[in-house]
Order: C-alpha cells, then structure tokens, then sequence
C-alpha cells in the first residue's frame, strides 16, 4: 500500500469527492423545492480552488515553483483537451438541434479574458480556463518576486471579487456594460488559491483548531451566505448570486478539516485522485445532457429535479469503473 505523504492526505481526496457532488447540484439542480441546497453548493468550487492553492504553492520557493510550472503545463493540456472535445460536442449538437452560435469581438472577449463560454455546451470550462490563467499570473508573480506579498494581492483580490460580484448592486458597478462580473482567474480563482498559501502557510496553527470549531465556521457560513441574500435583496441591490462571503468561509471550513486527517481509512475513493475528479468534471456537462434526451419530453418535472444527483452518479460510477479497469490491466 502506498505510504500516505502530504500531498495524498485522504481527508482532502474525500473531500474533493463529496465537493463534486455539490459541484452537479449546483449545476445541474437538486430535488430540494426551496433551491436551498442547490444554492448552497456553490462553496464547492472555491474549495476547490483552495485545496489547489495548499497543495500547489507550498512554503519552499524551489519545490514551489516546481509544482506551478507542473500544475501550468496538466492544467493546460486538461484544458486544450477539453476544449477541443467540446467544440466537436458543440457542432454535433448544433447540427443536429439546428442551432446557430453567433461570434462577435465581445464573445471573443468574454472569452478570452473573462472565462465565459461561448457555446451552448461547455459552461463549466471557466473553471479549468480560470484555474490556468490564474496559475499563470502566480508564475509571473513568482518570477518577479512580487508573490512574497501574497498577502496583499490576496486582500486586493478579495475586494475586487466583492466590489464586481456579490455587492456590484450596492456599489453600482459597471463597466463596458457589465453591471457584474461573473466567476473567472480574477474574481474567483487567484484569490482563492493564495487562500490556499495562507493555509498552507499557516498550518501548525491550522491543524490546531478542533474539528467543532470547523463545523462552527461552516454552519456561519451557510448562515452568511442567507443572510447576505436576504439583506441584498431586501435592499433591491442582489444582481449577482454566483458568489457569496459565505461560500468562502464555507470552503475554508471543509477546506481546514479536511488537512487535519491526512490518514483517515483508506478506500476507492481515496485512489481518485485529482486525475479522476478532473475527468468526472471533465465529462459532467456530456452526461448531463445524455441524461436530459434520455428522459425526454414526456417525463415529469420532479424526474428532471433528480438529474444532478443522478449525473453525479453516472460520473462516480464510471470513474470507478475506469479505476477498475486500469488495476486489471496494469
């Protein structure tokens, strides 16, 4: 049996599993008539983004730089992958359904620089797309020696995130016609991952905390995350509900427990994997749809409220199978 390092601590792999699963509620619904649980599940990809910062930019600058340049170079073939394979979904199916994409130099921007697909089929890219860039930017920073003030670009960051996002009603943001802007490198991805460094950076006293007081932080997070729409609303200022303070305080949470318990039993799950998880988000948007034709027009609207938990359990159930398949063939 492999001996359990840091980087393969099994609380974060259990923990990245459980978050795919909010990842599909949050996506693709949930049977929950509140839409509490599906607006809750959108901590999991700021959780994502933290596990990476505290895997990825460790304390060591030489092992540091080492594992960016690794990270850079498997995020982009994901994504130069992934890409290509969805330009072929995205033709089928504008063929076949007889739907026409229309390209204009704003398309290309938003794109391009701010992370949002353009293409019918492919919304959940601006993950992987922001988690490049963002990488990138860290390099950059990292050879101009500017990332030892992390700190500092992690607070600016945070601001901006807020200032555009979440409170762009209160603020009135707007800018060449956006009166918010949505999830991408800058917004949601770089601030998040210097959380991450700060977890890593800070861990002794991380590891210090006792589990209750994670399972404190989480419940005020979801409790933020209400209260934050209720008062925006309330307000007439809620333009934008893709992020919340809350959602942060969510993912660091689970984010701080899960390092904690670097050896909890071992199982099938723990032999996932970033590689598997990837794959199974990689894959989410294809099997949704596939189960969307598979139901047709002639089922009932509660059928259609099971299909995120159901794509998360396709997904599961084939990256399990794969991982079968590799152990009979190696």
């Amino acid at each position: 049996m492999k001996s359990v390092t840091e980087h393969s601590c099994r609380g974060a792999t259990y923990l990245r599993f459980i978050l795919f699963a909010f990842t599909c509620f949050s996506s693709f619904g949930f049977p929950d008539p509140s839409g509490i649980i599906e607006t809750l599940s959108r901590f999991a990809a700021p959780a994502f983004f933290v596990l990476s910062g505290y895997f990825v930019l460790r304390n060591n600058t030489e092992k540091r730089i080492e594992k960016i340049i690794r990270k850079i170079k498997r995020t982009a073939l994901w994504f130069v992958c992934i890409l290509v394979s969805y330009i072929i979904i995205n033709l089928v199916f504008c063929l076949v359904f007889d739907v026409s994409v229309v390209f204009s130099k704003r398309v290309i921007f938003e794109f391009v620089v701010l992370d949002q697909w353009p293409l019918p089929i492919g919304i959940n890219m601006w993950f992987i797309q922001a988690m490049l860039y963002a990488y990138i930017v860290i390099f950059i920073l990292e050879k101009l020696n500017l990332l030892k003030h992390y700190k500092v670009i992690l607070v600016l960051t945070v601001i901006f995130m807020l200032l555009t996002g979440e409170f762009a009603g209160v603020v009135h943001f707007g800018f060449l016609g956006y009166s918010y802007i949505n999830g991408n490198w800058l917004t949601r991805a770089l601030p998040y991952l210097l959380l991450g460094m700060l977890l890593r950076e800070k861990k002794e006293f991380f590891l210090k905390i006792k589990s209750w007081v994670y399972i404190a932080i989480f419940v005020s997070g979801i409790l933020l995350v209400v209260a934050e729409l209720y008062f925006l609303n309330h307000l007439g200022a809620l333009v934008f509900i893709g992020h919340m303070m809350g959602y942060g305080v969510m993912a660091f949470a689970v984010c701080g427990w899960s390092i904690k318990y670097p050896r909890l039993p071992s199982s099938q799950i723990t032999e996932f994997g970033t590689t598997y998880i990837s794959l199974m988000y990689a894959l989410s948007e294809p099997v949704y749809y596939v189960l969307l034709l598979a139901l047709g027009n002639s089922n009932s609207s509660l059928a259609y409220a099971f299909i995120g938990p159901a794509t998360f359990l396709v997904l599961a159930l084939t990256a399990l199978s794969i991982l079968n398949a590799r152990e009979y063939i190696v």
